[in-house]
């Protein structure tokens, strides 16, 4: 995966200690929920680009190859990636 990717994943983790920080320290229940949706939110882009990512190189692969599952195995992620 890409440089791009990981900063933004270690950019989620440092949310994540910022968030128990807060906790520990007793912040305000309105500024964890901010800090939780904005760690949401930086994960939801992280799921997209993935899911992209898999669709344009694995699927188109599977595709190419003729791998019948191909179609298959992508509806079920994109199923469970959904709900």
């Amino acid at each position: 995966y890409s440089k791009a990717l990981d900063t933004r994943l270690a950019t989620v983790e440092g949310s994540i200690a910022a968030i128990r920080r807060m906790m520990a320290e007793g912040r305000p229940c309105e500024e964890l929920l901010l800090q939780l949706k904005a760690a949401e939110s930086s994960i939801n882009k992280i799921s997209k680009l993935i899911l992209k990512d898999h669709f344009e190189h694995c699927v188109k692969e599977g595709i190419q190859s003729g791998d019948e599952h191909a179609i298959e195995s992508f509806s079920n992620i994109l199923d469970k990636y959904m709900k």
